[in-house]
């Protein structure tokens, strides 16, 4: 138990305010020891102020490249020798994918899904992989990308039904531009539920957002997040910006369209995009 007068938070107060989800607190505690909150009567975890500075810690460790097996002697020695530059995550799936190991891959999957932050899967797992893939052409490699994304699709999916059972801030739909892949929107919208949104997804490319906002409205939906694959046209540019001119909606944007467009989009703001 928590000393008494202590400050201590659940679990899901602390996903919230860390941004790590709780599968993936409880992994770190169960599988590598790096969390020891204290528990109810009842069971229930408790986080004190020590356990969410210890989880930034982790956090900022991840951030460097860090694997998760590799950050407890971090957390007590900072002299300790580490090869930050470490990609064997994505090496191994990349043997996967070589060797068409289905069972193997979809098993690395879901443990990565369970004891990282998604954004830290884009950065060291899914990138490098996508990455890989399109350095290849032929008949093999396009299975290999199907392989890939299939597996990564059934994931996203799993991912996003377990979430769907929790609390959320707000719903949200989530609209692509252009047309995208089914690939590409499942990892927009496990990005979304990272942060706490229910999200809807529309499957087809839209450029009258006026008429989404307005069903928006009538719906009480509070936050529209886009994305896109390639830049935008002259029209879209303009849908977008009616959409950042209004305050009723939040609007959440991909990463991509801020890198590309964020010069002529002054109202989107770098901390309202993501990782994707």
């Amino acid at each position: 138990m928590a000393c008494e007068g202590s400050h201590t938070l659940t679990i899901s107060q602390v996903a919230e305010q860390t941004g790590v989800n709780p599968v993936t607190l409880r992994a770190w505690q169960r599988r590598y020891g790096l969390l020891s909150p204290a528990r109810t009567a009842k069971g229930h975890r408790l986080y004190s102020d020590d356990d969410v500075s210890t989880i930034a810690s982790i956090l900022q460790w991840l951030d460097k490249g860090v694997p998760i097996s590799k950050v407890k002697p971090l957390l007590v020695q900072t002299s300790a020798s580490i090869d930050i530059q470490d990609n064997g995550v994505a090496r191994d799936l990349i043997d996967c994918i070589h060797t068409f190991s289905v069972r193997r891959l979809s098993q690395s999957l879901d443990q990565l899904f369970k004891e990282y932050p998604f954004y830290w899967l884009v950065e060291h797992v899914m990138t490098p992989v996508d990455q890989w893939l399109s350095h290849h052409d032929g008949a093999v490699s396009m299975l290999q990308r199907d392989l890939w994304q299939t597996t990564v699709i059934e994931q996203c999916r799993s991912v996003i039904a377990a979430n769907a059972k929790r609390n959320t801030r707000a719903t949200c739909w989530l609209v692509s531009l252009n047309p995208t892949s089914e690939y590409q929107r499942l990892l927009m919208a496990v990005a979304l539920h990272e942060k706490g949104y229910n999200v809807t997804i529309l499957s087809q490319a839209h450029s009258q957002l006026s008429l989404i906002l307005e069903v928006m409205r009538e719906q009480q939906i509070k936050t529209l997040a886009v994305m896109a694959n390639h830049r935008l046209d002259r029209t879209q540019l303009n849908q977008l910006r009616l959409c950042l001119s209004q305050n009723e909606i939040e609007v959440v944007s991909q990463a991509f369209i801020y890198s590309v467009h964020g010069d002529e989009l002054e109202d989107l703001r770098e901390n309202k995009t993501l990782c994707i």
